[in-house]
C-alpha cells in the first residue's frame, strides 16, 4: 500500500541477501534446494527429499541448537526422530530440560 508505513528495521528472523528479503521458512528452503542443487539431475528423488529435510534440520540447529526438538521437527515439516538423529549426526547436544 502507498500510504503504509514501513518498518524502520526487519523482524529478526528475516535476512537481506542480495538485496533480496527472506523469511525464516524461505531460509529453510534456500538451505534445501543449496543441498538438493549439488546432486545429478538423475539422483533417486526418495534421496533428494532425505537430504533436502536434513538441509532444512542443520539450517535450524545452527541457527538455535537450544530450541526443543518437537519446535524443529514443526518447523521442518519432519518428525522428532529425524530431528534427534540430525543432532547426533551435527555432534549437537539436545537442550538440557528446565
Amino acid at each position: 500500500m502507498p500510504d503504509a508505513e514501513r518498518p524502520s528495521k526487519l523482524p529478526a528472523s528475516w535476512i537481506k541477501d542480495s538485496g533480496k528479503l527472506y523469511c525464516l521458512a524461505c531460509q529453510r528452503e534456500r538451505a534445501a534446494e543449496a543441498v538438493v542443487g549439488g546432486l545429478p539431475s538423475d539422483a533417486p528423488v526418495n534421496e533428494k527429499l532425505k537430504l533436502s529435510s536434513f538441509a532444512r534440520i542443520e539450517f535450524e540447529l545452527k541457527r538455535d541448537p537450544n530450541l526443543p526438538d518437537s519446535k524443529i521437527a514443526k518447523a521442518c515439516r519432519t518428525s522428532m526422530a529425524a530431528v534427534r538423529k540430525g543432532r547426533e549426526q551435527l555432534g549437537v547436544p539436545a537442550p538440557k530440560l528446565t
